[in-house]
């Protein structure tokens, strides 16, 4: 399965701790550079830029360069370069799914003939397939 992520997905599921169900459910994703660069380089310190840098390292995220700018220019005018070049990298890659939340940006990858998921479908494939979504803590009692 080719999945492409955008910013938005990544920088959420890590908000919420949920980073890990992206490993879980797809195994490899591959990002555009932008991508990298808002999350890692832009982004330090934000949620994110420590789990997206981890899995880069481990290689269940790559990052691969948009071949087609012109297309990336084209969508720049209604779009942040992280969501111009998630889109045309998924159509140059064939992605079953791009991963992204903004609701025009999706509106446009659905209009390009991409499938799209998003935070929520994301979380709801997940249970859907069983992996277990709670986190336990334990909490000392005080005194």
């Amino acid at each position: 399965m080719r999945i492409v992520s955008n910013s938005s997905v990544i920088i959420g599921l890590s908000a919420i701790n949920k980073f890990h169900l992206l490993q879980k459910l797809y195994r490899n994703i591959i990002i555009p550079e932008a991508v990298y660069k808002e999350i890692v380089i832009d982004g330090k310190g934000c949620p994110g830029e420590v789990e997206l840098d981890k899995a880069i390292k481990e290689k269940w995220i790559n990052i691969i360069k948009v071949k087609n700018q012109l297309s990336v220019e084209t969508l720049l005018q209604n779009f942040g370069r992280g969501e111009a070049e998630a889109i045309i990298l998924a159509r140059e890659q064939k992605a079953d799914f791009v991963l992204i939340d903004e609701s025009l940006a999706r509106e446009k990858a659905f209009l390009l003939g991409l499938k799209v998921k998003g935070i929520i479908g994301i979380l709801l494939f997940a249970k859907a397939n069983g992996i277990n979504m709670y986190c336990v803590k334990i909490f000392k009692p005080f005194g």
